[in-house]
């Protein structure tokens, strides 16, 4: 079953999910699967399978909110995952401050929490040790790895992720088509758009008929595809 196929059936439902003591609903809330994940965050999808699988007896990194599939807290945790994985961070000072994180802010998505920017600072300063162990350079570099993923998304009143701006032009909304990248204040998905015109040099004429029919500015069509054509770089 495609992605697509996949979200119209979900969104087509209001059927709850059991999820710990909450009831989770999918509408409102972001829906992805694990290929989706990886397009969207340009990681490979079995990176993405490692840190939400058990591996070698330790519990997963995360665990997907939505039996199976990820919802946008997910997708935002996983982002943040990935950079610090990058940045040699190690899968055991993830997860012990993911734990720490969780507790102090009460959330199970402490990374998809505005207060990520303030308490995990403090927390990760004290293994700084084990970060410069992994070619950090003596440097703790929270700010640089951190703030920057923090920057372009909008909060709720509960200091939850609620948009994704990850380029100008273009939101992810867990409230608009169901997660999906689009056009920034629209329903038009990105990858719509992609589908129809070419990401390098769109015909004129296509371009025209298109900001014609969604009611679209040129900037707008051009943003998407830019936003696309990174993805698929």
């Amino acid at each position: 079953m495609s992605y697509v196929t996949t979200i119209l059936i979900l969104v087509s439902t209001s059927k709850p999910l059991a999820a710990g003591n909450d009831t989770v609903f999918y509408l409102g809330r972001g829906i992805y699967d694990i290929n989706e994940v990886a397009r969207l965050l340009r990681r490979g999808k079995m990176r993405i399978a490692g840190w939400t699988r058990e591996r070698r007896n330790k519990p997963p990194l995360l665990t997907e909110e939505l039996a199976g599939l990820f919802s946008f807290w997910d997708l935002l945790s996983l982002r943040v995952i990935a950079e610090l994985t990058r940045r040699g961070v190690s899968r055991d000072h993830i997860a012990r401050g993911a734990e720490h994180l969780a507790q102090t802010l009460g959330t199970d998505r402490p990374f998809a929490h505005r207060g990520l920017a303030t308490v995990g600072e403090g927390f990760f300063a004290k293994i700084a040790d084990g970060w410069e162990d992994a070619e950090m350079h003596g440097q703790l570099a929270f700010q640089d790895m951190i703030r920057p993923l923090l920057e372009p998304i909008t909060f709720n009143d509960s200091d939850m992720a609620a948009i994704w701006r990850p380029r100008v032009g273009v939101w992810i909304n867990p409230a608009v088509q169901a997660g999906a990248p689009c056009v920034e204040g629209t329903r038009v998905s990105t990858h719509l758009l992609a589908n129809m015109l070419d990401l390098n040099e769109p015909d004129p004429a296509d371009l025209a008929e298109i900001c014609d029919d969604y009611r679209l500015a040129t900037e707008q069509v051009r943003a998407a595809l830019d936003y696309e054509l990174v993805l698929a770089a």
